[in-house]
């Protein structure tokens, strides 16, 4: 997620790049009908963010451990 300085409010303020689905125990594309892996939401409309656990980072890494390990 990164944050779009000096957006007015109401406005979109934040881009969520590559975001992904996790339902069911399976990591999917969120976007799956785009090639631009980007999308502009308002933060009043987020509700909640958590930090992934392991099972989901080895999922949207590929299992690649000198990235699980940074």
């Amino acid at each position: 997620m990164e944050e779009i300085e000096g957006a007015q409010f109401g406005d979109p303020d934040c881009i969520l790049v590559e975001p992904m689905l996790w339902e069911g125990g399976q990591l999917t594309d969120w976007l799956p009908f785009c090639d631009k892996k980007e999308t502009v939401v308002r933060s009043s409309d987020i509700i909640t963010f958590v930090e992934p656990g392991r099972d989901a980072l080895s999922k949207y890494y590929g299992a690649n451990p000198e990235v699980l390990t940074e």
